[in-house]
């Protein structure tokens, strides 16, 4: 259907049941976008938070080597899609535009601004030898002494996925050296290109079964996540008995030390590995949580035991505890964006949770627990305002229960990209028409990767910023490893429709200007491991002139 607003603007009605609308003016354009936008990002949000429910269950290997990694590229596959499911050849022609846009643009942003940005919030001191100083940043006297003497330090393993990234780029040429001597749509060549591509996603997934190594830190950090959940809420359950596990501000020094004399089975002041395990079995059966595990033990001991000599002592088990109890505090804080979780940790009443904050965040409540009685009157009011009951949710949950959870999370998410994704490419094209732009590619080029890669981009800064090796190692495998996918998985799927339409390749500039941002950051990645503070600044500039040297290619050489 078709209908004109107040201000003028001629909608329509199309994508999944044909009820959304996609308008001509530009402000109902960008407010279409930006709804569209959030809906997707929203989306992305969902896969991401049941892929990450799932590494505290998994093993690195089959699944983890092949479900995780295509879960990811979900959102910008579904809108590359559908960005070539046109009514006629024409439109798609037109709209397969803003699927190469997200292509580009999701490649060109993780490995510019994710880059660049993980580079500069993750930067540590330099030690002598070269290498980043785990944890350590002090003021430097000048701009030029910050960018020569900080930076990050990664591992071997994340050359070696640079590496794998720069080798996905052959894909590319398969359908770019035909195109640049005339055959732009040539049936043959467009098969070949989408085979060579989905073969190479077939590799990817197999070096990751069999090299499970970024799968394996990935489910590492996921249970190391979920063990300092854990801990923190027991913590906090033991504290309820004594006040509360804040105290004025800090954490109760007489609950950790009961926590840790409950841990401490003989009393000899020290927790050895068969103490540990006892008590984390004993403390799942207290928090209702089934889920504990040989890896908890195992991380327990490396997050506790300081000096490696295998035990923890009665101070490496509170400093560990005060940092767990803090952090898991400071996550409430930031997420939940209300004032009163402090008063409740100090054992006032439990706090409403803003549904806001997202399914990421959901299960923290239990730190928050109520405490013993309060004075009279003391946060009475937020106490029958809220009107919060107990909950099994605000426990720990089971391994069903997580697998039940992430399943949920990734059907919400699969159906809200299915959703979604045809009408936000409708969204970009009015919006480029009505901005006057030569084509939708660069309007789909800045939009479409902030909303399906979101949550990649704010967990990549916020997992460099800990500023420590393993840290910033992770961080840029993972973008290397999603650009891998992007030449593989994505651009596969991309031929496979441009041949089902009958679609010309005319993405000669944008294919260039692919290769060389993942070459150059590639070649960067590859060949140290250490990077100076003073290479943010070039990786980051690659990203407004990723965009130039399209125009300039377009517009003045004429490869359009």
């Amino acid at each position: 259907t078709t209908d004109t607003d107040e201000m003028g603007d001629t909608c329509t009605t199309s994508g999944p049941f044909g009820v959304f609308p996609d308008c001509e003016g530009l402000g109902a354009s960008v407010f279409l976008n930006l709804v569209y936008g959030y809906a997707l990002l929203t989306a992305a949000g969902f896969i991401s938070d049941g892929s990450e429910l799932l590494l505290e269950i998994l093993s690195p290997g089959l699944v983890g080597g092949l479900l995780l990694p295509i879960l990811g590229a979900v959102p910008d596959a579904a809108v590359i899609i559908a960005s070539g499911l046109g009514a006629s050849k024409e439109d798609a022609q037109e709209q397969v535009s803003v699927g190469m846009g997200t292509l580009a643009g999701s490649t060109v942003m993780l490995l510019t601004i994710a880059w660049g940005g993980s580079l500069i919030v993750g930067r540590c001191d330099l030690s002598s030898r070269g290498t980043a100083i785990n944890k350590t940043l002090t003021p430097k006297a000048s701009i030029t002494e910050a960018a020569n003497e900080t930076g990050v330090t990664t591992d071997t393993d994340t050359k070696t996925n640079a590496m794998v990234m720069m080798g996905s780029c052959v894909t590319f040429l398969v359908i770019q050296i035909p195109a640049w001597i005339g055959m732009q749509a040539n049936k043959k060549i467009d098969l070949a290109a989408a085979a060579v591509a989905l073969g190479g996603l077939a590799l990817y997934c197999g070096y990751q079964v069999l090299f499970p190594e970024l799968q394996r830190r990935k489910i590492a950090a996921a249970q190391a996540k979920a063990a300092r959940k854990r801990g923190a809420m027991f913590a906090a359950h033991l504290g309820n008995t004594m006040g509360g596990i804040l105290v004025d501000g800090e954490v109760n020094v007489q609950a950790l030390n009961k926590m840790f004399e409950q841990f401490d089975a003989d009393g000899n002041n020290e927790v050895d590995v068969h103490e540990l395990k006892l008590a984390l079995v004993a403390m799942s059966v207290t928090m209702q949580d089934t889920a504990i595990s040989d890896g908890d033990v195992e991380v327990w001991l490396k997050e506790f035991d300081k000096d490696g000599d295998g035990l923890i002592s009665r101070a490496e088990f509170c400093a560990g505890m005060t940092h767990w109890v803090l952090e898991q505090t400071k996550n409430i804080s930031v997420h939940s964006r209300r004032p009163s979780f402090e008063g409740s940790l100090r054992g006032g009443g439990r706090p409403e949770l803003s549904a806001a904050r997202g399914p990421a965040h959901a299960g923290l409540e239990p730190l928050l627990g109520s405490a013993p009685e309060q004075e009279a009157g003391e946060g009475q009011g937020e106490e029958d305002e809220s009107d919060v009951e107990e909950d099994d949710d605000e426990e720990p949950m089971t391994k069903s229960q997580i697998i039940k959870k992430a399943m949920l999370f990734l059907a919400i998410g699969m159906a809200m990209v299915t959703l979604f994704a045809d009408p936000m490419v409708g969204a970009v094209s009015s919006l480029s028409k009505a901005l006057g732009l030569p084509s939708p590619f660069f309007a789909s080029f800045v939009l479409t990767p902030f909303a399906s890669n979101a949550s990649e981009l704010v967990s990549s800064l916020y997992f460099a910023s800990k500023k420590r090796k393993k840290n910033i190692s992770l961080t840029y495998s993972q973008v290397y490893g999603a650009v891998t996918m992007n030449n593989t998985m994505c651009l596969g799927l991309f031929m496979v429709v441009m041949r089902a339409q009958g679609l010309e390749w005319t993405f000669s500039s944008e294919t260039l200007t692919i290769l060389l941002v993942t070459l150059l950051v590639g070649y960067l990645g590859a060949s140290r491991e250490t990077f100076k503070s003073r290479l943010a600044v070039p990786v980051l500039a690659l990203y407004p002139l990723s965009i130039a040297l399209v125009c300039f290619l377009d517009f003045v050489v004429g490869w359009n």
